[in-house]
Order: structure tokens, then C-alpha cells, then sequence
């Protein structure tokens, strides 16, 4: 697995947890400009994929059940961790990040919490049982094309006319 800072582009859905010394208000004063420099981003965050709160507004909840119940992360063995966490926090969602951002740097006041994502369920592959997955499907007969016809017409008239000619012959004869 790679580093909790890489920032992969699989397209799974990631959240960054990331804790803040200081008071809540300076961290919701932090324009995107200010919070890319300091998380070290090349590109601003998408603000509608950051939440900003105080874990103490959330203590009867629990930070851990908000990730893993509310949000649908898979949080692992870090639910004491995560509940015993004090003071503002910071989630970055995947959706919030610029595809030329590879990597986090943060730098004081941030420090990482974690990253958490959910399970990658592949479901199975299963063989698809029709006739058109074995292969080609039984063709009709082909339409008759006119240089077909004219040949059978052609046929039936030698034909008549072998016929109508040995009725002569026979007759005549």
C-alpha cells in the first residue's frame, strides 16, 4: 500500500484526516490559497469536498462511528485513536484534489491523522451463458441476390424447354 500522504487517482473514494492545532475560527478563516500552501497542494482544494469542524461538537457521536457508519470508511483498528482525538479537524475528500497533485506535505499546525477509504469490492466475474457469447449466432439464408434469381429462371426455362422438346419428339416420333 502506498504512503498515507500519495494522493492515488483510482478513482476510489479516499478521505485525508488531518488534525489542527489551534483554535476552530482560524481554521475556517484559512481561504483554499492559504490551506493549499500550507497542506502542500500545487492546486487549490475544492471547498465543497472540505469539512472543517471540532471534534469536541461531535464527542457523543464519536469521530470514529462519523467516518465509519455516517461517511462509509474503512477505518480498521484505529477507532480508540480516532475517538480520543481532541481540537479542530480537517477531511480532505478525493473529490476536493487537483489530478496534478500526487502528494501531501503539510506542515504546521496540520499533522495527519489518517487516510481512509472504502473497500474495494470487485464482485466476481461470472461467464455470460448466451449464444451470442460462444460466438457467432446462427445466420438466416442469405437474401437471394438477383444474379441468383436470374440463374434459377434461366434453369426453369431449359428445364420447360427439354421437357416441351422430348414431348414433340415423342409424339413425332
Amino acid at each position: 500500500m502506498s504512503d498515507a500522504l500519495d494522493i492515488p487517482h483510482s478513482g476510489q473514494k479516499l478521505i485525508w484526516a488531518f488534525s489542527y492545532e489551534g483554535p476552530i475560527d482560524a481554521l475556517e478563516a484559512l481561504s483554499p490559497e492559504e490551506l493549499a500552501e500550507t497542506l502542500g497542494l500545487w492546486a487549490t482544494p475544492v471547498m465543497d469536498h472540505v469539512e472543517r469542524f471540532d471534534l469536541d461538537s461531535m464527542r457523543d457521536y464519536g469521530f470514529a462511528r462519523y467516518l465509519s457508519e455516517a461517511s462509509g470508511f474503512e477505518i480498521g483498528e484505529d477507532t480508540s485513536r480516532l475517538d480520543a482525538l481532541t481540537g479542530p479537524v480537517l477531511l480532505i475528500h478525493a473529490k476536493a484534489l487537483n489530478e496534478k497533485d500526487t502528494r501531501f506535505a503539510p506542515e504546521p499546525p496540520f499533522a495527519l491523522i489518517g487516510r481512509y477509504g472504502t473497500s474495494l469490492d470487485i464482485p466476481p466475474v461470472i461467464g455470460i451463458e448466451s449464444d451470442s457469447a460462444k460466438g457467432q449466432l446462427p445466420q438466416g439464408k442469405p437474401p437471394k441476390s438477383s444474379a441468383r434469381i436470374s440463374g434459377m429462371v434461366a434453369t426453369f426455362v431449359l428445364i420447360f424447354l427439354a421437357v416441351f422438346v422430348a414431348v414433340f419428339v415423342w409424339i413425332g416420333g
